[in-house]
């Protein structure tokens, strides 16, 4: 299994697009509305074609969404695409959305080694 963390943009059409690749995904967001959305097959965003995919990948159990973190557990690889904004008035990245999604993701890893 594998987890992505972030479904905006870019988590939920990479989501999609592992799962019609035959990988067994789980999509993880703080956004309730935005989950059950995407676990209903449609983007909250337009990209052509993902519909489709999102429909073909939760239709066969290769692709769900979750809000709980603890849905992750297992996955032997996480992706973690979460917005990561320039601060204001700064060169650097806002990483709080980062640092929480892998706070919230840690309590669910495995260490199999």
């Amino acid at each position: 299994m594998i987890s992505v963390v972030g479904t905006g943009y870019l988590g939920a059409t990479h989501a999609a697009c592992l799962a019609a690749c035959g990988h067994e995904v789980v999509g993880i967001d703080t956004a309730t509305d935005r989950v059950e959305r995407l676990s209903s097959g449609s983007a909250p965003f337009h990209e052509p074609g993902l519909d489709e995919l999102l429909s073909q990948g939760v239709s066969s159990g290769r692709l769900r969404f979750s809000t709980d973190p603890a849905a992750a557990e297992g996955a032997a690889v996480h992706f973690l695409c979460v917005g990561t904004p320039q601060r204001p008035g700064s060169h650097a990245a806002d990483l709080s959305a980062l640092d929480s999604a892998v706070t919230s993701l840690v309590p669910h890893l495995v260490d199999d080694a």
